[in-house]
Order: C-alpha cells, then structure tokens, then sequence
C-alpha cells in the first residue's frame, strides 16, 4: 500500500504522437533520469499516424515493405531498444507505455531480468482489475531467439518468459535498454484489432505463430485507452510501493527531443 514514505514518481500522458517524437522522447528521459536531473518516470502513449517500430538490430524495410507502409499510412521508426517489429495503431487500437528509473535501485533492484519481470508484475496487476486473468510467462516459453540483423519477425508472434499472457496467448510484448545509469522498459499493449494483420502485410511470414491477443478480445468487452491506463498506474503503484504524480516533459527534456525531432515540440498542458 501506498504510504507517507512512498517514493513518488513520474506520470507522463502525451497522448498521440508520431513514432520518432515517441521514441525521442523515450530517449530523453532516459538521458535524463540517468543523469537524476529527472525523477523516475512512467509515460503511457499513442501514436498518431499509425507506425510499425523495429527493433534496433532489425533491417530497414525493403521496398516492397515501404511501398506497402505508404499505401497503409503507416509510418515506420526504430526503437533504442531490441526486440521485433510492432504495430502502433491509434488509441482506439493499442497503448504504449515506458517505464525508466535508475538501475539496480529499489523497488527495481538486481538486474535488468529481474527489473523486466517486476514492471510485467506491476502491469498484470493493473489488468488484473479489468477482471482479465493474466499471467507472466514462466521461464520454461519458448525463446525466439536473438534477433539478427536479418530478422523480419513480429513481436507478437512469439511470447518470452516474464511477459504477460492471457488465456495462454500473449497479451503484452516489452522491450528494454540500460544506458550505465538507468533503465528503459517499453512496450505494447494491443487493446483491440488483429496484432498480426499490418506486420504480415509489411514483412509476410513474420508472425507464423497466431497465439496474440487483445485486452478487448481477453475480457469479452470494449475497453478503452483511459480505462487501461488507470489500471496500469494503480498497478505499478501497489506493486512497485511507488506514488504516480502527473508531471510534464522538463526544458532540458524538450530539449533533447527537438534535438532529434527538429521541430517545435508543444506540450498539452496536461501532458
């Protein structure tokens, strides 16, 4: 339970945006929280227009890939982070959330394993109250494997141990980088739709396994980008015995995402 000692932490809600400015911004407070000119940070997002991430050892699209992504209105972008290629819809389709906090230090102490599996813990406790019954998955899941520079696989289509699992099929896929001071988790969690349909269209053959599922499709119901990003807060809250407080992106953040963005990066008040 969240007491007087309790550790407060960031909350950023940035709403959509586009996938270079959400990963810029990633970025910057990873820079940020590593150099403790920020506290640690949660943010959860959108996308606006439409994007494909890859992992950063993954190949460009090709251009066959890039003729179909045009055709779609599907941006793509890289992410600081590994993993495999993920579909961002818009909110009505998918949330992204991030997580950065110094590393090694309480309540994510040991190491980025153990950090990974506690945030998941944290997540599936926030989904836990939507009535959904999630699980993490044990050591024993199938691994995909390192991604080499020639993967065109999909996130989705395989499921890692500690990520998050409903009715045995993956609901949530995170991916992660350290910098020598902090950590960043990321990931995508599908609220509705088919988390296979853009991936199969840009690199075909990339989710042979069809084992994925939606926080709408688990729960029989509608449920919204608000609503599941309550819950998360609450559950990183009690798990992690940390306070949310909603904040804003700092100048020196700014800063550095118009370094990358090379625009003007206006803030909702709210954000």
């Amino acid at each position: 339970m969240v007491g007087e000692a309790t550790p407060t932490w960031r909350l950023l809600e940035t709403g959509p945006r586009p996938g270079a400015w959400n990963m810029a911004c990633d970025e910057a407070v990873l820079e940020a929280v590593g150099q403790r000119a920020s506290p640690p940070t949660v943010r959860f997002y959108a996308w606006d227009p439409p994007a494909v991430s890859l992992g950063r050892h993954q190949p460009d699209p090709d251009v066959r890939s890039r003729a179909v992504l045009e055709e779609l209105g599907v941006e793509w972008v890289r992410r600081p982070t590994g993993g495999r290629l993920v579909h961002h819809g818009p909110m009505s389709m998918e949330l992204t959330y991030s997580v950065v906090a110094p590393v090694g230090e309480a309540p994510l102490p040991g190491g980025l394993t153990d950090a990974y599996r506690r945030i998941h813990e944290g997540l599936a406790a926030g989904l836990d109250r939507l009535g959904l019954a999630v699980e993490l998955a044990p050591r024993a899941a199938g691994r995909p494997g390192r991604v080499t520079p020639a993967s065109r696989l999909a996130c989705f289509a395989a499921t890692v141990p500690w990520e998050i699992e409903a009715g045995g099929r993956k609901l949530l896929g995170s991916a992660q980088r350290r910098s020598r001071r902090a950590l960043l988790q990321h990931g995508s969690l599908p609220l509705a739709g088919d988390p296979s349909a853009i991936p199969e269209r840009v690199w075909p053959g990339s989710f042979a396994r069809r084992d994925a599922t939606t926080v709408s499709a688990a729960a029989g119901r509608t449920i919204g980008f608000a609503e599941v990003a309550n819950v998360l807060r609450s559950g990183l809250e009690e798990t992690l015995n940390v306070r949310l407080s909603p904040g804003v992106l700092t100048e020196r953040e700014r800063a550095s995402v118009r370094a990358v963005w090379r625009t003007p990066v206006p803030m909702p008040a709210s954000a």
